[in-house]
């Protein structure tokens, strides 16, 4: 971990974070140590000249996101969060405490007002509302500002929310997992393996995706990622109007 900045491992060893009054808070709301190091690993080695995070919270990966822009020695991280106040400026005030001030521009705004403005990104982090509709939302403002063979971030796929995000963009997007920041999981547990095999068997049915869910025949496990999932996209959209892939 010796990568990480020492403000980011005291953080994860006392478990708190300071608000901008100075006052101590418990830690919350932010990725592991472990998905951390990954988005560190990830900007590491996209080099990206511009990037962006909705959602700062106490700012553990943006200090983790920062970390590696400064390594770098170039790039430049837009943070998006309209809603920092109800964190004591937490994470604002961790990146200001790591000195990090001039490689960064907070914007205390929502995605859909703060994204249109930016420059064109290498790499975007999501982990805000959570919500289906929103993370779709600032999604599609994010890939209109995503450079070909960028990286899209997200956090929690372990909500069904996420999930389904990750599955729009998968069947109706040019995208895909990047594996390079995105290792599979281990060896799935026998439960799993024969939910695959009955989807296997299930999708040799007539008119199968019309019958079953696609949650039926194709297992979130089948995706074999983490709670930190790495999306890099291969084009621009280029959809006939009528298009749609049930996800």
């Amino acid at each position: 971990m010796e990568d990480l900045p020492q403000i980011l491992l005291e953080t994860f060893d006392t478990n708190r974070v300071f608000a901008r009054n100075g006052t101590a808070h418990p830690l919350q709301s932010n990725v592991s140590l472990a998905e951390a190091l990954e988005l560190y690993t990830a900007v590491r080695n996209l080099r990206p000249e511009f990037s962006v995070e909705i959602g700062l919270a106490h700012g553990v990966s943006a200090l983790a996101i920062l970390a590696a822009i400064a390594a770098n020695g170039t790039g430049h991280h837009y943070l998006i969060d309209p809603f920092q106040s109800n964190y004591g400026y937490c994470g604002e005030t961790m990146i200001q405490r790591a000195g990090y001030h001039d490689l960064h521009t907070f914007l205390e705004r929502f995605p859909e007002e703060a994204l249109p403005a930016l420059p064109a990104i290498k790499f975007a982090f999501v982990d805000s509302s959570h919500l289906f509709d929103l993370t779709l939302l600032e999604f599609v403002l994010i890939d209109k500002k995503l450079e070909i063979g960028g990286v899209v971030a997200l956090h929690d796929t372990c909500m069904p929310s996420i999930q389904a995000v990750m599955r729009f963009v998968l069947a109706n997007r040019p995208y895909e997992v990047c594996r390079d920041f995105s290792p599979r999981e281990a060896r799935l547990p026998l439960r799993q393996r024969w939910t695959h095999v009955a989807a296997r068997y299930l999708k040799k049915i007539p008119d199968a995706g019309r019958l079953f869910n696609s949650n039926i025949l194709l297992p979130w496990s089948t995706f074999r990622v983490g709670n930190l999932v790495f999306l890099q996209k291969l084009s621009n959209d280029q959809r006939d109007w009528r298009w749609h892939q049930r996800f």
